[in-house]
């Protein structure tokens, strides 16, 4: 996040290189000034706030800014910062993700291996070629779309938050729905995985197993893991969002 709002800062000083116009952009680390955290009366991390040039008052005369609106990053700070000013910022100027000359020796290797890459490809001798790298392909998508991998990468969001009160202690699970770390989010992508995992378990291969009873010990593990990595994850949503799940009984049984 803070790489976004460094863009929007080095954007509106190109775009506005020649103008008058003035716009300070800061960023405060709580280690090194608690203080003004408590003057802008700062209760959640990560925290936009816009000062204005006639505020006298930090916490009641500022404006901050949602932390909903932090999905599109530096286009949503850019917003802000144009529906409370009435500036314009201008277009946000990212850097390329590969400069040209790394683009350049990524060709050249790529005609270089070309020959010998076509020749393992006819031959049946690539990876792609065996069914276990499939397989191992198939769990960890599976994996990446339930952990919200993507929305990390997305939104660029931290694995874990130093806690403002103790700077020793790190925050792994953050309360709230409007954000969430990359370390719940692998958390829960974990429980789904072990979920299904044991689902394809029993379906595709204790289907083969003669022996009942193996059959009914393997499916009460099964059972039991399931329930306990569901129970984990409706915890943590509850917890989170203060949602509540809640089960019902058909009326016809009361």
């Amino acid at each position: 996040l803070r790489q976004e709002f460094a863009l929007v800062a080095s954007s509106f000083i190109t775009n506005h290189n020649n103008s008058n116009t003035k716009l300070f952009f800061a960023d405060i680390e709580f280690r090194e000034s608690q203080s003004s955290f408590h003057l802008f009366g700062v209760n959640s991390l990560p925290h936009i706030r816009l000062v204005g040039p006639t505020a006298k008052s930090l916490k009641d005369e500022s404006e901050q800014m949602d932390q909903g609106d932090f999905s599109r990053l530096a286009e949503s700070m850019a917003e802000f910062v144009e529906s409370r000013t009435k500036l314009t910022v201008g277009p946000i100027h990212r850097p390329p993700i590969l400069s040209k000359t790394q683009m350049g020796l990524i060709v050249a290797l790529l005609l270089i291996s070309s020959p010998f890459i076509a020749k393992k490809i006819f031959a049946g001798e690539t990876l792609l070629h065996d069914p276990k790298i499939w397989l191992s392909g198939a769990v960890f998508i599976y994996f990446f779309s339930v952990s919200g991998a993507m929305h990390n990468i997305i939104r660029k969001m931290p694995m874990f938050l130093v806690d403002r009160n103790d700077p020793n202690k790190l925050i792994f699970f953050y309360q709230g729905s409007g954000m969430q770390l990359g370390a719940e989010g692998f958390a829960v992508g974990f429980l789904y995985t072990i979920v299904g995992l044991l689902l394809a378990f029993v379906t595709h291969l204790l289907v083969y197993v003669k022996n009942a009873k193996a059959k009914r010990v393997a499916m009460v593990f099964a059972i039991c893991v399931s329930f306990w990595a569901v129970q984990k994850v409706i915890f943590l949503d509850n917890w989170k969002t203060g949602y509540g799940i809640h089960g019902f009984w058909p009326s016809s049984w009361n």
